[in-house]
């Protein structure tokens, strides 16, 4: 008899620690390319949803800058999406965003792409303590900080 998953995510908290966890992983790369030429501009958290909005620019000068939304599920095929997976399928990320369909929102007037193609959930591990999966969004030490963040203007930036 198969043994049943656990649930994706195991608390309403779990939602928070991984958008400050993703947050925190993709500060990093507002000065420095995630994959050229795409830097990142906001790691925006979803209010109503396990996901974020990650903004993205070509270039560090504004005037030369063009705007790519996609949004990041936390869950993918009912597993969990760590900020590492998310960090390293945007470092995949090349031009051919034609790929991305359109996720049916808008942010900061453009239209948001679904960039779930670019993650894919990682099982739950078993803990050691018991047989039931641990919850992913538990491990190591609490993430501190802001849940996202977004450049509204060059030089203007916002935490959430």
């Amino acid at each position: 008899m198969p043994v049943p998953l656990s649930p994706p995510l195991c608390s309403p908290e779990c939602v928070p620690r991984i958008q400050r966890a993703i947050a925190a992983a993709l500060a990093h790369y507002m000065s420095a390319p995630i994959a050229p030429p795409y830097y990142v501009r906001g790691c925006i958290p979803e209010p109503d949803e396990a996901a974020v909005t990650v903004a993205l620019w070509t270039g560090p000068a504004a005037r030369d800058k063009w705007n790519l939304f996609l949004l990041i599920p936390l869950v993918s095929d009912g597993l969990v999406v760590s900020a590492v997976q998310v960090t390293t399928g945007l470092m995949r990320l090349g031009r051919g965003t034609h790929i991305f369909g359109s996720a049916g929102r808008r942010f900061d007037g453009k239209p948001v792409l679904r960039g779930s193609q670019l993650v894919a959930g990682r099982p739950l591990r078993a803990s050691k303590s018991s047989e039931s999966s641990a919850c992913p969004c538990l491990e190591g030490s609490e993430p501190e900080g802001p849940k996202g963040f977004y450049y509204q203007r060059p030089g203007q930036l916002t935490w959430y």
